[in-house]
């Protein structure tokens, strides 16, 4: 039963579904798929459905699913990322590894930086938990561009590819995106926090799309070719997911 929805954007909707958190993609895919994601608000069943699936459909695939999702959800849950703290001395990721934070409190000049030792947060004494999340991850954004904008130039001379503009933002269920026609990637900047050889697979898959729109046997074709090890990679990324079987 779907007992409401919580946002529709464009082509994705997440819905709560018989208790659960649903976030549903339609997708060129010929099946419905399904995987759970942990969340810092729990757990979270992810769908990647045809177009021409209805919610019926998938309120009855769900149905069909539900012993999996409950066997997994516990499992799920001791391994979902807990909520960021801003004191100081919070350890926050960056490619991988884990640095303190230290505070600062100004009168102007609010930001975040980090100096190959520590992440200095400079804030005024009043400053929300939302304004000091937004001043870190305005500085993850930073310096996930800083790391791919090099990296994506190497890639697009090795592939032979020209992509347009490379931009970078928080996204609730993708690590990346390709606007093919207008030859725009983007990079969930979440990515600032796993480690380098993580963001290269996902920055190569985003560029073989200028190939291939669709994920099927070409495209794999050229991520073997191109990235031998992705599929390694990918599991290390996606190392908080389950796969439905």
């Amino acid at each position: 039963m779907v007992n409401r929805i919580r946002y529709f954007v464009g082509m994705e909707k997440q819905l709560e579904i018989a208790g659960h958190r649903v976030l549903i993609r339609y997708k060129r895919v010929k099946h419905i798929n399904m995987r759970l994601q942990a969340t810092p608000q729990g757990g979270l069943v992810s769908i990647s459905a045809p177009r021409r699936v209805t919610m019926r459909e998938i309120a009855a695939f769900l149905a069909e699913k539900t012993a999996w999702i409950e066997k997994n959800m516990a499992q799920l849950a001791a391994r979902a990322p807990k909520a960021l703290s801003y004191q100081e001395g919070a350890l926050h990721l960056l490619w991988g590894e884990a640095y303190p934070l230290k505070i600062e409190q100004v009168r102007r000049g609010q930001g975040a930086d980090f100096d190959g030792a520590a992440w200095h947060l400079r804030i005024r004494t009043a400053a929300t938990a939302d304004e000091k999340a937004a001043l870190m991850e305005a500085a993850y954004k930073r310096a996930l561009l800083s790391v791919t904008e090099p990296l994506m130039a190497q890639w697009a001379a090795k592939m032979d590819v020209r992509p347009q503009q490379l931009k970078t933002q928080k996204m609730r269920s993708r690590w990346g995106s390709c606007h093919v026609t207008r030859g725009v990637i983007k990079l969930n900047s979440e990515l600032a926090r796993r480690p380098q050889e993580q963001l290269e697979y996902v920055l190569v898959h985003e560029l073989v799309h200028l190939f291939e729109r669709g994920h099927n046997m070409r495209f794999y074709g050229f991520m073997d070719k191109f990235l031998p090890d992705w599929r390694a990679r990918k599991q290390r990324l996606n190392s908080t997911a389950l796969q439905s079987g």
